[in-house]
Formats: structure tokens, C-alpha cells, sequence
């Protein structure tokens, strides 16, 4: 096959690439749409659920109040009714917060495995852009052998790098630690 034949190729490749990460990314937005939305939802009862607490819980510290001022003694309220209405209402709050974590944990799931296909394509394209280059000897072996070590490596610590970005953004570290850590990583 000759160089045109191996461009052509090449292109091909690229093209049908770039259509699967279209593919991927709108397979993602649309979930990532309902698992917006779910969220919402969850967060939507969870505020209805907090008024209720509220509403309880100042019933009972009107009570309280009440039979304080007019007995002059600490009371005993009868309030088991309003904690019986709030027993449930805890639990239910308890269960949505934890289904909204894990939505939560599974959108970033989502968008770090995005992420990670993005590098790849990222790393093979630039091979290919090498191995192009090294065909056409536009680098050397020891050129072509350098700049793929580099995009490899990048590649292979696209972990450690999207850990530290997080640390970064939740404060955990400075960004000179941050620059600090990703020279460390030798990218």
C-alpha cells in the first residue's frame, strides 16, 4: 500500500473515531440529563421533607414553651405523637440522601470514564500522527520514541492527574502543590 493508500487509511480511522465519541458523548449527555433530573427530584422531596422536620419541630418547642411559662417547671409535653410523625420522615430523608450520593457517584463515574476515552483518542491520535511523521521521515526513531513515552506516560497517569485536579478544586491542596505534583509525574 502506498503513502496515499496509508493516508487514506489513517484518515478513515480517525474519521470513524471521531463518530464513535459522538456516539458515546450523546449516549451520556442524555443520561446524564436523567440522572439530573432524578436529583432534582430527590432534592425536591428532600426539601419538602426538611419543612415538615421544621414545622414538627417547632411544634414541639411551642409545647414546651407553653407548659414552661404557665407550670414553672420543666415539662413533660406529651409530644410522642409529633415524634412518631418525625421517625419516618427521618428514615425516608436518610434513604433519598444516600440514592441522590449515589447518582452523584455514578454521574462521575460517568464523566471520568468520558474523560478517559477522550485521553485515549488524544494519545491515538497523536500516535498516529507520529507514526505518520516516522514514515514519512519527518523524526527519527529516537524522536518517535521520546514523544510517544511523553503522550504514554500523560496516558497512563491520567488517574493520578484527575485526582489531584480534584484536590485542587475542593481545596485539598494549593495550586503550586498541584503544578508541584503533576512535574513530579514527569508530564
Amino acid at each position: 500500500m502506498g503513502m496515499f493508500g496509508k493516508m487514506k487509511s489513517a484518515a478513515g480511522a480517525v474519521g470513524n473515531a471521531t463518530a464513535s465519541a459522538a456516539a458515546t458523548a450523546t449516549g451520556t449527555v442524555v443520561t446524564s440529563a436523567k440522572e439530573n433530573a432524578k436529583i432534582a427530584g430527590i432534592n425536591g422531596e428532600l426539601a419538602t421533607i426538611e419543612n415538615q422536620l421544621n414545622n414538627a419541630y417547632e411544634q414541639i418547642g411551642k409545647k414546651y414553651v407553653e407548659v414552661a411559662m404557665s407550670t414553672g417547671e420543666v415539662p413533660d409535653i406529651g409530644i410522642m405523637d409529633i415524634l412518631n410523625s418525625i421517625e419516618p420522615k427521618l428514615d425516608k430523608k436518610s434513604k433519598l440522601e444516600q440514592e441522590r450520593n449515589e447518582i452523584e457517584k455514578e454521574l462521575k463515574d460517568q464523566l471520568i470514564m468520558t474523560e478517559k476515552a477522550a485521553a485515549t483518542r488524544e494519545f491515538e491520535a497523536e500516535k498516529a500522527k507520529l507514526d505518520k511523521a516516522l514514515g514519512m521521515e519527518v523524526v527519527s526513531q529516537e524522536e518517535y520514541d521520546q514523544k510517544i513515552s511523553v503522550a504514554q506516560k500523560k496516558l497512563d497517569s491520567f488517574a493520578e492527574v484527575r485526582r489531584l485536579d480534584e484536590q485542587l478544586s475542593m481545596g485539598i491542596i494549593t495550586k503550586k502543590e498541584h503544578t508541584s505534583k503533576i512535574s513530579e509525574l514527569g508530564i
